[in-house]
C-alpha cells in the first residue's frame, strides 16, 4: 500500500536528516517505526505526509507516485495523527464542530452519527459540547484519532501519539488502535521511542539510527528477534526495565 523508496532530506545547514530510507506498510498491517529522538522518524513521517519534501526519493501510495495533482486522494487515504492533540485541535471550536469539519463535504452529519463514532473510541456524547481546554490529554488524542478515521483512511501514520499519555491510557489508546485495525482491515505506521507500545502493537517493526532504517524484522511467536547491534541494545534495554 505504502511504498517509501530510497528518500533522502538535508536541511539547508548540509545536516543530512534522512539517508536513503525504503519503508513499506502493506494493506491491513501493522508496522512499528522506532528510534532514539533525533533519529528522524518524525521527519520521515513529515516527508510521507507531503509536509515536508525530500531532496531524493519518491513515496508512493496504492501504486501511485504523490504528486500535487493527486495530493487530496491521497489524504482521504491516509491521515496522520500528531503527538501535540491540543495543537491540532481549534480551541474555538467545540468537538462537535472539530468532527463536523472533515465531513464538511458530507450533505448530512447528524448528531446520533456522531455520538455512534464517539463510542466507538470510548468517549462520551457530553464532550461533543465541549471545547478542547476542557478535555484530558487522553480525551484530546481520541477526538484526534475519531477526526482522522471519519473520513475511513486506509492507512494512518501515528507519530509519538501516546508519549505525553500515562500508561493506562497509552494503552487504552493502543488497544483502541487495534480494534480499529481489525474492525475496517486499517493499516497503520506506529512511530515512537516507546519500544513496550511498539512491540506489543506492531507486526513488524523499522529501527532507525541517524537518518537509516538499521535492522527491520517481523513479529515471530516469542517476539522480535534484531540482528543489528544497535537495534539489540536497545530493545534488550527495554527486557531489562
Amino acid at each position: 500500500m505504502l511504498q517509501v523508496e530510497n528518500i533522502s532530506k538535508s536541511f539547508r545547514a548540509g545536516q543530512q536528516v534522512l539517508a536513503n530510507i525504503n519503508l513499506s506498510v502493506g494493506e491491513g498491517e501493522i508496522v512499528g517505526l522506532v528510534g532514539e529522538s533525533g533519529s528522524g522518524k518524525s521527519t520521515l513521517a513529515k516527508v510521507i505526509m507531503q509536509l515536508e519534501s525530500a531532496n531524493k526519493g519518491t513515496v508512493h501510495f496504492q501504486q501511485q507516485h504523490i504528486t500535487k495533482k493527486n495530493r487530496k486522494s491521497f489524504y482521504e487515504n491516509c491521515q496522520i495523527i500528531f503527538q501535540n492533540a491540543s495543537n491540532a485541535l481549534n480551541p474555538m471550536w467545540t468537538v462537535k464542530q472539530l468532527l463536523r469539519e472533515p465531513l464538511q463535504h458530507q450533505n448530512l452529519v447528524t448528531d446520533s452519527y456522531l455520538q455512534t463514532m464517539l463510542a466507538k473510541v470510548k468517549l462520551s456524547n457530553d464532550v461533543l459540547h465541549a471545547l478542547p481546554s476542557e478535555l484530558s490529554g487522553g480525551e484530546k488524542q481520541r477526538v484526534n484519532l475519531l477526526r482522522s478515521i471519519l473520513v475511513e483512511p486506509k492507512l494512518i501514520v501515528c507519530d509519538e501519539i501516546v508519549s505525553s499519555l500515562d500508561r493506562l491510557i497509552q494503552r487504552e489508546i493502543i488497544d483502541l488502535l487495534m480494534t480499529l485495525n481489525k474492525e475496517r482491515n486499517m493499516a497503520i505506521l506506529f512511530i515512537s521511542h516507546d519500544l513496550k507500545a511498539v512491540s506489543y502493537l506492531s507486526e513488524r517493526i523499522y529501527v532507525m539510527r541517524a537518518g537509516e532504517i538499521v535492522d527491520e524484522q517481523h513479529k515471530e511467536h516469542d517476539g522480535f528477534h534484531f540482528t543489528d547491534s544497535y537495534a539489540q541494545k536497545l530493545f534488550q534495554a527495554m527486557e531489562g526495565e
